[in-house]
């Protein structure tokens, strides 16, 4: 029985405490499981570490990857259970496309120096140096 091969992205967020290496070797692993299932890697994208939108399992940061392959939906389950099992996945998420067009990569965003500052900020609830009565007039529209 020949059944139709689906486009998927799977987005998997790894441990921050993890090497080099060991995050390579998660992706190789990954990768290898997929092709021992049948799956046909389209594209295989290393977002590198990153800071978390939220906490996730008390850490900040996680090594973010990102895999668009072509294969059955069989081999689903599995991938589904590794990510499940392995104590070094934060986070993961696997989708189905209908166009390959539809694929995307990760967005790559400069670091910004002022990032500290700009937090501090809307802490206090505006600039520095700013005169409190000059933030608005404090009646409501």
């Amino acid at each position: 029985m020949n059944a139709r091969k689906n486009i998927y992205e799977t987005v998997f967020v790894l441990h921050p405490e993890m090497t080099e290496e060991d995050v390579e070797a998660n992706i190789q692993s990954t990768v290898q499981l997929l092709e021992g299932k049948g799956a046909e890697i389209i594209r295989l994208d290393r977002g590198g570490k990153r800071r978390l939108a939220y906490v996730m399992r008390k850490q900040r940061y996680g090594y973010y990857n990102l895999i668009h392959f072509r294969t059955t939906p069989e081999a689903l389950p599995d991938l589904e259970r590794m990510y499940r099992l392995s104590e070094r996945v934060l986070r993961y998420l696997t989708v189905r496309f209908e166009k390959e067009e539809q694929l995307t990569g990760f967005t790559r965003v400069p670091d910004d120096e002022g990032r500290e500052e700009d937090r501090d900020d809307r802490r206090r609830g505006g600039r520095r140096g700013e005169p409190f009565h000059m933030r608005g007039d404090g009646r409501y529209p």
